[in-house]
């Protein structure tokens, strides 16, 4: 019954080919794909003449709920079809079924049926990209991603793990944001692009791989493209080239036509006299009948600093198509209105397949079907200029993701000016800084450092729905001007996901942004770097030299961005984690190879949790102080001797109400005090800073009013970071959206009342 079903899906295609809507004019289909799924791949399946989705990323709570299988197939009356495996009894061929779950949100090919299928509900680091495509000589489509090469068979409907001695994930971390394409004469898969490889481009480089003999190998070149995200390969077999056009380097969108002949790897760059505006995410496909091929969609970048705001847009739905003989790319159809074609995602490829008739299913940002039959004899040469670029031609963001925005239009700095201005500044009362410039991101959830030898505040904060960037802030204090060291990359996709990007590195081989930051950034006065520490190696940031550079070997510690804690001393910045084997509480010190050693430990410490705990360095004595308003000790302190290697607790007067998140410290060498960056109450309900009397052994409040950086509510803020300027004896603070606030604490005149 289901081969005389498709039989005659097979002759009203034919039919309905032949009498659908003019040539350039997009259809859209009625139905849309239930439930939500993204990263959704499209196919052809050219034996049986029929578009196929194969998957797609969903979550774990959504797969739960009411939804069609993975893979289904568009029939001509513009239904979704559920191509279930053979002998599944998991519903009917059209509506929801009831398929497997799998064991867990990890990466894998086994169901808890044990049938091998993709875990789409797969969580965090993972994207399929464009790592896929149909291979005609074997009628099927196969796949890279998440480390596994694996194939679909649409004539039996079975998936199979191929398991190859080696693939490109080897090379470390988890490859995104790549692409692969058939080349149908050497018989072989190319891959290219993507990123958050450890490699020193950051990316993988080229790679080949045989059906035949289920082998991946990379490719030696001297030259290639530079590296990039979300850009589609494709195969002109007229010209026997694999064709790679733009693609996003993440903090910036190209325009550069590239070919790569697979028999001889290498790869060649075409300058053609016009091409299509710098993007990535468009879907690049193979023309049949047109005997081109066609770039269709992709997205640009926006410059927004608002709260989760978008920091990318689908371009208005062009198609182009490129001649590799003639190498000459020209516009044959523009649909500028979002209701005349599919939008596609703002972020990842436009999800797109073609037949042998030059018709193009395409996926709006709805899972929505569309159908185009392109027709490319028309091409207009005067809208090719309007709407195209020079080749090469690129696109940035502008604003405060741009370097050079900071010195737009600004007076020259008067450190001369900004010196009487911090002299004078008020006792006891925060003062926020006049600044021209500012980072207008948020800075949610993170801290700062005092670089003491430029005299300068260094931030890398945000994650999550905040700043995802790779840039840090730099604020300097003698000229009260911010600066950002280069244009900062995003990854895309995970741009305010939950924990970012797992890896290591970006294109530029700066770290990735996690979760948020916490406490696990600090200062090393000796080796005169900005220390970001919550990663499986420990990154430095050089304001000289305005770039970040990473520790030779792992950290001895488990990476932990919500716990790892950062304290500077004179002998070397401190971390404060849990020990990667054993899983206990740990102390280890930066020597001068940037190496982290274990201090050793004897005693307890205290409880650890995100914004809870927090640490600072007694100068006077020169001890490390632990703070946790969190576990069976909380609001007591612990002092950790470097001589002895002992930690103690202090039990010092006060702790029934010193209980407020003590991420933030700042030690103060002339009152002897630990200020802690939250608040508490006094007796009339008013909002008094909270401090730690080192010689009393006390906690203590005192009123701190004026520009107060913790906001005109609440005990505590996120994304506030706090520090002390010996040179000056002043407390600096910065805030959400970077906000500098400065305050002169002294003693004598301060309203301190000691803590119950």
């Amino acid at each position: 019954m289901r081969r005389f079903y498709w039989l005659l899906v097979i002759l009203f295609s034919a039919t309905a080919t032949a009498t659908a809507a003019e040539p350039n004019v997009w259809v859209k289909s009625d139905a849309a794909i239930e439930g939500r799924r993204w990263d959704v791949p499209v196919g052809y399946d050219a034996a049986a003449k029929r578009f196929l989705v194969l998957g797609g990323r969903t979550s774990w709570g959504d797969y739960k709920k009411s939804r069609p299988y993975d893979v289904l197939s568009f029939d001509p009356a513009g239904r979704w079809r559920n191509e279930l495996p053979p002998g599944a009894t998991w519903g009917s061929e059209v509506g929801p079924v009831a398929a497997p779950a799998w064991t867990s949100e990890a990466w894998g090919l086994t169901d808890t049926a044990g049938t091998t299928r993709p875990n789409w509900t797969v969580y965090g680091t993972f994207s399929l990209g464009q790592k896929y495509d149909y291979d005609p000589d074997s009628k099927a489509f196969y796949f890279y991603a998440g480390g596994s090469t694996f194939r679909y068979d649409p004539a039996r409907r079975e998936w199979a793990d191929l398991k190859p001695a080696t693939h490109p994930q080897a090379l470390g971390g988890t490859l995104l944001w790549s692409s692969m394409c058939y080349d149908r004469a050497a018989k072989k898969f190319v891959l290219f692009g993507g990123g958050n490889v450890p490699t020193e481009r950051g990316d993988p480089g080229t790679w080949t791989y045989s059906p035949a003999d289920n082998r991946w190998e990379p490719v030696t070149t001297t030259k290639q493209p530079p590296a990039r995200a979300n850009s589609r390969l494709a195969y002109d077999p007229v010209a026997r080239k694999v064709v790679l056009f733009g693609g996003d380097r993440l903090n910036e969108l190209v325009a550069d036509t590239w070919v790569f002949d697979t028999a001889t790897g290498t790869w060649d760059e075409r300058r053609p006299t016009v091409s299509p505006t710098p993007r990535a995410g468009h879907a690049l496909l193979w023309l049949p009948r047109a005997r081109k091929l066609l770039l269709l969609g992709g997205y640009t970048y926006t410059s927004t600093t608002e709260y989760v705001a978008p920091l990318y847009r689908p371009l208005p739905l062009e198609a182009w198509t490129f001649d590799a003989a003639a190498d000459r790319w020209e516009l044959v159809g523009r649909w500028s209105r979002p209701a005349d074609g599919p939008l596609g995602p703002a972020n990842v490829f436009l999800a797109a397949a073609v037949d042998e008739s030059d018709t193009v299913l395409a996926l709006d940002a709805q899972n929505r079907a569309w159908t185009c039959r392109i027709d490319t004899s028309k091409p207009d040469p005067a809208a090719a200029v309007a709407f195209g670029a020079t080749p090469g031609a690129t696109v940035r963001r502008t604003g405060s993701h741009d370097p050079a925005w900071y010195a737009d239009g600004v007076p020259a700095a008067d450190p001369a000016a900004v010196a009487a201005g911090l002299a004078a500044l008020p006792a006891n009362r925060w003062v926020v800084r006049a600044t021209p410039k500012r980072p207008l991101m948020n800075m949610d959830w993170g801290s700062a450092a005092f670089d003491t030898r430029r005299d300068k505040i260094v931030r890398f904060s945000g994650g999550h729905s905040a700043y995802s960037g790779t840039a840090p802030q730099v604020y300097d204090v003698a000229t009260d001007r911010y600066s950002i060291p280069f244009a900062p990359e995003y990854p895309a996709e995970y741009v305010y996901s939950n924990d970012q990007v797992s890896g290591e590195w970006s294109f530029g081989r700066n770290p990735w942004m996690t979760g948020h930051t916490y406490k696990s950034t600090g200062y090393d006065p000796n080796l005169r770097a900005f220390v970001f520490a919550p990663h499986d190696y420990t990154y430095f940031f050089d304001p000289d030299a305005k770039a970040w550079s990473r520790s030779a070997a792992k950290n001895p510690y488990r990476p932990n961005f919500y716990t790892v804690t950062v304290c500077a001393t004179p002998a070397g910045a401190v971390v404060w984690a849990d020990d990667r084997t054993t899983g206990k509480a740990g102390l280890w010190r930066l020597d001068d190879a940037r190496t982290w050693q274990p201090l050793p430990l004897r005693g307890e410490l205290p409880a650890k949790s995100a914004d809870q705990h927090g640490l600072a360095h007694d100068t006077k004595r020169d001890r490390l102080l632990f703070f946790s308003d969190t576990g069976p000790r909380k609001a007591n302190v612990a002092a950790y001797d470097f001589r002895t290697g002992e930690a103690k607790w202090l039990d010092p007067a006060g702790t029934g109400q010193a209980l407020v998140h003590c991420r933030e410290t700042a030690y103060l060498p002339d009152l002897d005090w630990v200020l802690i960056g939250g608040r508490v109450r006094d007796e009339s309900g008013g909002w008094r800073w909270l401090a730690y009397d080192c010689a009393a052994n006390a906690w203590v409040s005192v009123d701190l009013p004026g520009d107060d950086p913790v906001g005109r509510a609440g005990a505590f803020s996120n994304s506030m970071g706090l520090m002390y300027d010996p040179a000056r004896k002043l407390v600096w603070a910065v805030g959400q959206h970077s906000h500098v606030h400065a305050l002169r604490l002294d003693r004598a005149t301060a309203r301190v009342t000691p803590l119950r």
